[in-house]
């Protein structure tokens, strides 16, 4: 049985976003050439070059009051504070997260990943209700978001078993995945396979 997250730091720029598994990286979450072009002048952005300097060379906290001072210039902008609270996560401290979540959500309600990271607040106080509405909701606004499809397959998983739905979700986070991962194939084949023995005894019965 799968017990991991994907904890996953989203660094949305101010206007495009880049997704980061554990350091920043250049595993994309863009829906658009649009978008990627947006991306390429935020990360020019030297506030943000900044930000994602910071983080590369492990000071979260410095990132941390980069993006503070971010929220302060642009007060109408949501994605600082998805960061804000994406890093303090990531620090445990699941009520700031929250705080800042639900700041960003205010702000800019249809970022899917605000709501991404509420499903992962929720989900590591094993909120599993809770959980998998902000995960449905965070695809409700995205369906192409990865992690969402992760993290809603790992529910299905672990909390409901439900193996259709889970591995519903599983496939649809290795085709979006922009990586390969073959542990999660690899479980993802062996819950097809007892799915179909499920089947197989129904139909003896």
């Amino acid at each position: 049985m799968r017990t991991n997250y994907l904890w996953l730091i989203a660094m949305l720029l101010l206007s495009g976003c880049a997704g980061i598994p554990d350091n920043i990286a250049n595993d994309t979450l863009l829906k658009s050439e649009q978008d990627a072009l947006q991306t390429e002048i935020d990360m020019r952005n030297p506030d943000m070059s900044a930000v994602i300097s910071a983080l590369n060379n492990g000071q979260p906290m410095v990132a941390k009051a980069l993006l503070l001072g971010l929220t302060q210039r642009y007060p109408l902008a949501g994605k600082p504070w998805v960061n804000v609270g994406l890093i303090s996560f990531r620090r445990g401290e699941l009520d700031r997260a929250q705080q800042a979540a639900e700041k960003a959500l205010k702000l800019q309600p249809e970022i899917a990943v605000t709501d991404y990271l509420l499903g992962l607040i929720a989900h590591k106080k094993n909120d599993a209700p809770k959980a998998l509405e902000h995960y449905l909701t965070a695809l409700g606004k995205d369906q192409q978001h990865a992690h969402s499809h992760y993290n809603l397959a790992l529910l299905y998983d672990t909390y409901y078993q439900d193996l259709e739905n889970a591995i519903f979700h599983y496939r649809r986070y290795l085709e979006l995945s922009a990586r390969d991962d073959e542990i999660t194939l690899s479980w993802v084949r062996e819950l097809e396979s007892q799915l179909v023995s499920e089947g197989d005894d129904d139909d003896a019965g």
